[in-house]
């Protein structure tokens, strides 16, 4: 009932009827509803017939908490929107017109203001085409320029910057845009085993995913296949969309490489409206670009090819300790040494995924492909004997799986949805490994993360151990500070859509303008996790690329030369600004 299919097409009143067209839009800027060159009811039908009746007229789900202007007051379906609203695949993912970062959705339809308040659009897209294949796009591609239309592209919206682009979280608010036409390609769930991929670049078994295929779903592709697949530790997020498109780290990353790595090709239609292909040898720059330099603008990723790896056997452990016995200090020294440990089991192609938070360290798994017990024991014995002589208690419970998809379940599930905490804004930081090594450095960067965990506002702090120098893949865009990193660490915030929007805005402004400078100025020659960042990231350009940005800004001009496609920090997007009024215009 959240959301009412475009052939309702009445609808599109919503978004002019409750505005006077007076003037057009501002000269170099995209139409909003209301403006006199906004098109017409009949121009949207005639797109909805073109695409057989896949466009579909965004209604907030939170309208039922609202009598006007929607008319879908229902406070059964109100209240459990309100006691679920952080269900992320429920209410956001699965809905084409959501996304998960409530920054972006403005307080315009909220399901905790009064139900008297008007729900309306704000920084929602107005329209939305369900994608089925190339054509679609090309249809919305060609309606976007004869319309002056905003353009943007959504797969789950956790990355409501990219995609996402077409996915990943929506930390950013790339997969939405005001009076915007959104691609979902949320519904692009095929899935296909290739055992002898054959190319120059490699030969070997892949899947080629739909691109609205989510991780768990490609979890168990892989798994029924006799293989696994590198994605990411939240199940819901699309393998194919904002997480590969950015890099996308993983608990097999140390033994693999990063998502962008294993890709083996894009289907991608472009601004012009050309469904390509793109490898390594075949538009090799499009392919270079699409393989970590972020999703949302270089084109609609339709679908993707990544290798896979035989599956086996997957060694895990959890490992919990506090500072309950020892005191503070002694246990943030015991943090700092395991941050030097951590090459012998990453060196190795072995990961760990754990949490820091003021008094309590904890994993959500370390994970051992090919480990059985003892080789559990023995990669651990190092960390297990550090805590031992520092005096520190410990729970430590090893584990074998029969393949990577039961590691996934038990330590991340269940599955679908896992377990993995939603965080409606976040910052990063890669942290190159010579730093955290080195002697006189790693006090430093634990003093400068213990403090931030300190905050007050703000979640524990994910991090994920890696090694992804050494593995073979063809040269992408992942940003160079990934080679020579240890780990990479999230600084999530907490949101109260109850509290007051300043009050909400303060607490983005401290993570962007305090809270990451903090972490940046002690790790020098580090970078930011493009996928997992703060939409006011400072210099995003060499934070999220590094020495990439020039040649991928070079690539974004050739196949996007006007700028049709537009994310929030995406490639290019410095030739567009958002103006009071969140409408979209030439810088």
């Amino acid at each position: 009932m959240a959301l009412q299919s475009a052939l309702l097409m009445g609808l599109a009143a919503v978004g002019s009827a409750s505005y006077i067209p007076a003037t057009p839009a501002p000269a170099n800027c995209r139409v909003l509803p209301g403006d006199s060159d906004w098109p017409a009811t009949s121009q949207w039908n005639a797109l909805n017939k073109t695409i057989n009746g896949r466009l579909i007229a965004a209604v907030p789900q939170a309208s039922a908490c609202h009598d006007a202007p929607f008319n879908n007051y229902n406070a059964t379906f109100c209240a459990q929107i309100q006691a679920g609203w952080n269900e992320t695949k429920l209410y956001h993912i699965d809905s084409p017109a959501e996304f998960l970062n409530m920054y972006f959705e403005n307080y315009t339809c909220d399901p905790f203001t009064p139900r008297s308040k008007p729900c309306g659009l704000g920084n929602y897209a107005s329209y939305i085409i369900n994608v089925t294949g190339a054509a679609d796009v090309q249809a919305g591609i060609t309606f976007a320029k004869q319309h002056n239309v905003r353009l943007n592209i959504k797969n789950t919206g956790h990355d409501s910057e990219n995609e996402t682009n077409q996915e990943i979280f929506s930390y950013l608010g790339k997969s939405t845009g005001k009076g915007g036409l959104t691609f979902w390609t949320h519904n692009l769930k095929s899935t296909q085993y290739i055992p002898k991929y054959s190319s120059s670049y490699y030969n070997g078994p892949a899947l080629k995913l739909g691109a609205g295929v989510e991780g768990f779903e490609a979890y168990l592709a892989a798994y029924n296949s006799g293989n696994q697949i590198v994605g990411g530790s939240c199940p819901t997020v699309g393998i194919s969309g904002g997480y590969s498109q950015g890099g996308g780290h993983s608990m097999l990353m140390p033994a693999f490489g990063l998502a962008a790595d294993n890709v083996l090709e894009w289907e991608v239609v472009t601004a012009d409206g050309s469904h390509l292909i793109a490898t390594p040898t075949q538009n090799s720059d499009l392919y270079w670009a699409i393989s970590g330099g972020g999703g949302g603008t270089f084109g609609v990723v339709l679908s993707m090819t990544s290798r896979v790896h035989k599956d086996g056997i997957v060694g895990g452990a959890s490992l919990v300790f506090d500072d309950s016995k020892v005191g503070n200090d002694v246990f943030w020294e015991a943090i700092g040494a395991f941050h030097t440990l951590l090459p012998n089991l990453v060196d190795t192609g072995n990961g760990a995924t754990y949490v820091l938070t003021p008094h309590e360290f904890l994993t959500l798994a370390f994970t051992m492909p090919g480990k059985d017990l003892d080789g559990v024991n023995a990669l651990m014995k190092p960390f297990l004997d550090d805590l031992t002589n520092r005096g520190i208690e410990y729970q430590y419970a090893p584990r074998v799986s029969a393949s990577y998809y039961d590691h996934v379940s038990f330590y991340l599930g269940p599955l679908p949805e896992g377990t993995s905490d939603y965080a409606p804004f976040t910052g990063s930081r890669i942290m190159p490994r010579d730093l955290l090594l080195d002697p006189k450095q790693n006090p430093i960067i634990m003093n400068a993360l213990r403090n931030a965990t300190m905050t007050e506002g703000y979640a524990p702090f994910p991090c994920q151990a890696f090694n992804v120098s050494y593995q073979a893949h063809p040269d992408n865009a992942v940003h160079p500070a990934w080679r020579t990193g240890l780990s990479v660490c999230l600084t999530p915030g907490d949101w109260d859509p109850t509290a007051a929007p300043a009050a909400m805005q303060a607490r983005q402004d401290y993570a962007a303008n305090v809270l990451q400078p903090m972490i940046d100025a002690v790790t020098p020659g580090g970078g930011v996790y493009l996928n997992e960042a703060n939409y006011k990231q400072h210099n995003w350009q060499e934070a999220f690329h590094g020495s990439n940005y020039p040649k991928l800004l070079s690539i974004k001009k050739k196949y996007d030369p006007n700028s049709l496609f537009y994310a929030n920090t995406a490639v290019g997007s410095e030739a567009w600004t958002v103006d009071g009024n969140n409408r979209l215009c030439r810088a």
